[in-house]
């Protein structure tokens, strides 16, 4: 074997060995560092009629929804999965979390009326098939308005909660 061979024989049994070593040793680097995505709320807002607003809301994270210049009872309900303009959603999603039927904002700065404590989302699919609905009903003299933000956005952290209706009439 001339020498040409040999270097190329030596290198060939170095790279299989290192291969051998240095795969176990990446796959333990992928098993250890935890990929995430930003957490987001995509959300559109709806006023159905004077008196009533559809939030429908797709989250990758916990979020809360927020409503400004109204202070008065306001009624909520939120539908997992439905149709809306004739386009399904929440094939794909899970309930975010308890809801108050009726709530409260006792100011009419920012306040949370609603936190959900998961995401929206149950399993990957298009955005609208991990959306649930969100119904508030409210005295149509009032014209508030509503957004999502997900906890860790400086608005949801700021945001006063509103007290449940319950309470107020014990």
């Amino acid at each position: 074997m001339d020498i040409k061979k040999k270097i190329l024989v030596a290198w060939i049994a170095f790279e299989a060995f290192s291969l051998c070593i240095g795969l176990p040793a990446a796959a333990q680097i992928v098993d250890r560092v935890m990929f995430s995505t930003a957490p987001r709320a995509a959300h559109v807002v709806t006023p159905v009629s004077p008196g009533l607003t559809e939030i429908i809301v797709a989250s990758n994270a916990p979020f809360t929804v927020l409503s400004e210049g109204a202070i008065g009872e306001m009624s909520m309900e939120l539908t997992v999965s439905g149709t809306v303009n004739g386009t399904a959603f929440g094939t794909q999603a899970q309930h975010p979390g308890q809801i108050s039927d009726c709530v409260m904002p006792t100011a009419p700065t920012q306040t949370s009326l609603y936190t959900a404590t998961r995401r929206t989302a149950a399993n990957r699919g298009e955005v609208i098939s991990q959306a649930v609905m969100i119904h508030i009903k409210y005295d149509p003299a009032l014209t508030p308005t509503f957004v999502v933000k997900t906890l860790d956005q400086r608005e949801a952290k700021s945001a006063a909660p509103a007290m449940m209706c319950n309470v107020l009439s014990s």
